[in-house]
């Protein structure tokens, strides 16, 4: 079967410079001011049809996917003719025998033109996933300590979530803040030593000096989401943006990583 990039004479991975380029040259050849033969005239109608479906990138991908799909689909024999069936002597139950139904194109097919829309806004959203990825790791990866500290204020917290209600503790200093289980019993005007990363001031370390859990350490870092969401926005966004995939499977790949950045910032700043 004759496509599109077989008309062109080019491969089914050409570039769209080389699709110009090729129209360019064929549609002079066969032009009917050059030639007034009836099969130049045919190639010349042909050729316009081709470029008008490969130069649009959406229109493209659905051509694209309607080929591999009709590549990859089931082929049925030929079927010798069936003998004459019999009068029917009443309303048939069940379809005749060896009677198909006609194979509907996937999803992917359907919609790939939908997928297409989208895959710049992703692949726009997977470099900015990469860099707040570049963001939180350069806070993570450097602090500063604030060496005596004194608890302003405390708020008790608690939420109501599907796994039953969450309390903590938010602990108020005069250049920092940190979140502790409710069985901290810090007061106000006890001394602490803060360590925080640098750029968003996030908790790391917290020493007691001073009051009744002088010389504990409660902990107040919460940084395992940065080790488990990492990964999969690094991985997601490079996808995107570096592996040549199908147009839903691109859609998938730059929604999960839309989702897991998000939630990286959120657990991260909030």
């Amino acid at each position: 079967m004759s496509t599109h990039y077989a008309t062109l004479g080019l491969p089914a991975n050409a570039s769209a410079p080389d699709i110009r380029q090729a129209y360019r040259r064929l549609v002079w050849l066969t032009h009917p001011d050059r030639t007034p033969d009836p099969a130049a005239h045919a190639r010349y109608l042909a050729i316009n049809e081709a470029y008008e479906v490969l130069r649009d990138p959406a229109r493209r991908a659905v051509y694209d996917a309607a080929l591999e799909w009709r590549a990859t689909a089931p082929r049925t024999a030929p079927k010798s003719a069936p003998a004459p069936a019999p009068p029917r002597t009443g309303p048939a139950r069940h379809p005749p025998a060896g009677y198909r139904r006609p194979s509907v194109p996937p999803t992917h097919v359907l919609y790939a033109a939908q997928f297409a829309l989208f895959r710049p806004w992703l692949r726009a959203a997977a470099v900015l996933s990469l860099l707040l990825l570049g963001l939180l790791l350069a806070d993570y990866m450097t602090s500063r300590l604030l060496p005596n500290e004194t608890v302003q204020r405390f708020d008790y917290i608690k939420r109501s979530r599907r796994g039953g209600d969450q309390s903590y503790l938010v602990f108020y200093t005069e250049r920092a803040r940190f979140r502790t289980p409710t069985t901290i019993d810090l007061e106000p005007g006890d001394q602490v030593r803060v360590e925080q990363t640098r750029l968003l001031g996030k908790p790391r370390t917290v020493l007691v000096l001073s009051g009744k859990l002088r010389g504990q350490r409660p902990t107040v870092a919460r940084f395992g989401f940065l080790g488990a969401l990492g990964p999969v926005v690094a991985l997601s966004a490079l996808g995107v943006l570096l592996l040549r995939l199908r147009a839903d499977h691109a859609f998938t790949l730059g929604f999960i990583n839309c989702v897991a950045a998000g939630l990286l910032l959120g657990f991260y700043v909030f």
